[in-house]
């Protein structure tokens, strides 16, 4: 699944952190050739993806509004530290239930994959 916090797009107070899509990991992850930038964040390591769908932009699951619901987060008040990470590996019924929530939002990537390009496009250093 792919995550975007809340501060993704520069709005921290009027955007969420949602899920916003379902990709495969297809290689290992590696130290980049080159850092990829994004905003003013360097990137250093990364991995292939196969991105099966995305949301339309700025939409996706909440995970502030699964989080009393979902095994990963000991404790639903701080579920956001948690989420301060790269990956985070699911429980089964965790991953079950977000995808039953994001599969009536998904869209093609190619026909979703401009949208987040945009202003936001990632650019190597």
């Amino acid at each position: 699944m792919l995550y975007t916090t809340r501060g993704c797009f520069v709005n921290p107070v009027g955007d969420l952190g949602r899920v916003i899509g379902l990709a495969t990991i297809t290689s290992e992850v590696r130290t980049l050739d080159s850092p990829v930038l994004i905003q003013a964040r360097r990137f250093t390591e990364g991995c292939r993806l196969r991105v099966h769908g995305l949301t339309p932009f700025r939409e996706g699951v909440a995970l502030r509004d699964l989080g009393p619901y979902l095994q990963v987060f000991s404790d639903p008040k701080h579920w956001s530290v948690r989420m301060r990470r790269a990956s985070l590996r699911l429980p089964e019924a965790d991953a079950t239930l977000i995808k039953r929530e994001l599969q009536p939002l998904l869209k093609p990537y190619g026909a979703m994959v401009g949208d987040y390009v945009g202003d936001y496009s990632f650019k190597h250093r």
